[in-house]
């Protein structure tokens, strides 16, 4: 779906801090040349940006960054959406997250869009303690109920969005690592790598969200 095949979720992944082509080959194991395609077709879906040149031995070596952990990107009508965004609107918010979720299941997209519901909108119900105030929303949302958060970790039992789904090899709630990672650069101004690890998609009955 939008021509995301692996090889350039890959890259997108690597690209949550700035790579030149060269650094990108060397660590997918890819060609510069087949690097540099998919580099072009990222940038044609808007999810990489070049964030700087330098100049080196009269050589330009281009830093490119994925927008997925940015707040840089979002459409006008995201803002618009954004915007009205009300914690009393949960049953409508869950229902859609559940949706996506299930649907979309590889859809960088559908991360992206937790990114920012996280950065533009739920960050800023939180004052004092972030993990504190993430859990506090996660169970006003009715997302499920927050056994740990911590630094490094994020457990949610009886998640709304996987809870009684049938294990299938991979997490669910790719729009919630995409929410916490949003919360979390909002809130702390860093790019923080959140990746599920247990899930009832992978044949757990709660969810893990590792931070790093």
């Amino acid at each position: 779906m939008f021509g995301i095949d692996e090889s350039k979720l890959r890259i997108l992944q690597l690209l949550r801090k700035p790579m030149t082509v060269t650094e990108l080959a060397r660590e997918t194991g890819l060609s510069k040349a087949t690097v540099s395609y998919h580099l072009r077709a990222l940038q044609k879906l808007r999810l990489v940006k070049v964030e700087r040149v330098e100049v080196c031995r009269n050589f330009m070596k281009k830093y490119f960054v994925s927008v997925l952990s940015s707040p840089d990107l979002i459409a006008p009508q995201e803002v618009k959406i954004l915007s009205d965004f009300t914690l009393s609107r949960e049953e409508f918010l869950r229902t859609l997250l559940r949706l996506l979720n299930v649907l979309n299941l590889d859809n960088v997209i559908v991360r992206k869009a937790g990114f920012d519901l996280g950065y533009h909108s739920l960050a800023e119900k939180i004052d004092g303690n972030i993990q504190d105030g993430l859990a506090e929303i996660w169970e006003k949302l009715n997302l499920g109920r927050v056994a740990e958060s911590s630094k490094d970790r994020f457990v949610v039992e009886d998640c709304y969005n996987c809870s009684g789904l049938p294990a299938i090899g991979k997490p669910y709630c790719r729009i919630d690592e995409g929410i916490i990672e949003g919360v979390l650069c909002s809130k702390t101004g860093e790019r923080k790598r959140v990746r599920e690890i247990r899930c009832w998609g992978t044949g757990d009955e709660c969810c893990e969200f590792e931070i790093k």
